[in-house]
């Protein structure tokens, strides 16, 4: 399949079936955000009702994100209700986010494009919302490649619709920083851009600085709301890849358009400064290939855990 383009999900049982077998290597904590949700049920109806219809789908899968971050997405999305008509999910994993999205898509009328390098993530992730809304399925699209070549090959080429981004794809400095960038050439069709792990941290290789990529691109003084919990105290560095949590940051941010502006990229860069090469992508994707969570985190070895969660 060409990197770049839309791709159909799969529709034959037996296809369906080993996707979902083939991603399990990719699961660690099996962590579920609707059965650790229950203090924030009673708030928001939209959300209680995607919590509710989570708890019945039968499918193997997990999280990323807290229960928190889930209900503030929720709440973003409703407070910006009526000046968008589309949602890009960027970075999809196994689905968490899409699945939240999804439920959103009915009460506040949009359609939601997936964009990631991984097929099997795109795959999996509309597997999953088509047992969770059906009805909604319908209103989502498949896009096999990264941010910028979905800049290139979709909105640039005369788009009507006012989008929210939604990223939570590679979390490298320079990969944020490229994917921002990129929306820079179509930010006239932007209403916000929501980011997920702002307060990540790890090992020094992986460069793991969401928030300041953020700031690269949009400057210092840029305006953005809280969502998720925001911890008093960093936590401990994991056994895996020494990812740890910074005290003192939330897990996301929300910028709206109409209070920033790009002071990166230069007005003389172009969206083709910003494309990944083929090497970079038949790199991620042989990455990707690989089991994360069995032999090399087991044996303590250097798998990328972002890789994990990339879409470039």
């Amino acid at each position: 399949m060409a990197f770049g383009e839309f791709i159909e999900p799969f529709t034959v049982q037996a296809d369906i079936d080993q996707l979902i077998q083939d991603v399990q290597r990719f699961t660690g904590s099996r962590f579920r955000a609707a059965y650790s949700a229950q203090s924030l049920l009673g708030r928001n109806r939209i959300f209680d009702r995607i919590v509710a219809r989570s708890q019945q789908v039968d499918l193997p899968c997990e999280d990323q994100c807290s229960p928190l971050y889930y209900f503030d997405l929720v709440r973003a999305l409703r407070d910006f209700a009526g000046q968008y008509d589309q949602v890009i999910e960027v970075g999809t994993f196994l689905g968490g986010s899409t699945a939240f999205l999804a439920g959103c898509i009915e009460p506040f009328d949009f359609d939601l494009d997936l964009v990631d390098i991984y097929p099997p993530y795109l795959r999996f992730a509309y597997e999953r919302v088509r047992r969770l809304y059906p009805e909604a399925a319908k209103r989502i699209r498949l896009f096999h490649g990264d941010l910028a070549s979905y800049v290139q090959n979709v909105m640039l080429p005369g788009s009507s619709t006012r989008s929210i981004v939604h990223h939570d794809a590679a979390h490298e400095f320079s990969r944020v920083v490229k994917d921002l960038a990129s929306l820079s050439f179509v930010q006239e069709d932007l209403v916000a851009i929501i980011a997920q792990d702002t307060n990540l941290r790890g090992a020094h290789r992986y460069m793991n600085f969401v928030d300041l990529a953020l700031q690269a691109v949009f400057g210092s003084g840029m305006s953005f709301a809280p969502i998720g919990p925001v911890h008093p105290h960093s936590s401990a560095p994991d056994q895996y890849f020494g990812n740890y949590v910074t005290g003192g940051l939330p897990e996301g941010m929300v910028l709206p358009m109409e209070a920033n502006r790009f002071v990166y990229p230069h007005p003389t860069h172009q969206i083709a400064d910003f494309m990944a090469t083929n090497a970079e992508i038949a790199s991620t994707l042989a990455q990707l290939d690989e089991p994360v969570w069995s032999n090399e985190a087991s044996a303590g070895q250097s798998a990328d855990p972002i890789l994990a969660r990339s879409s470039h």
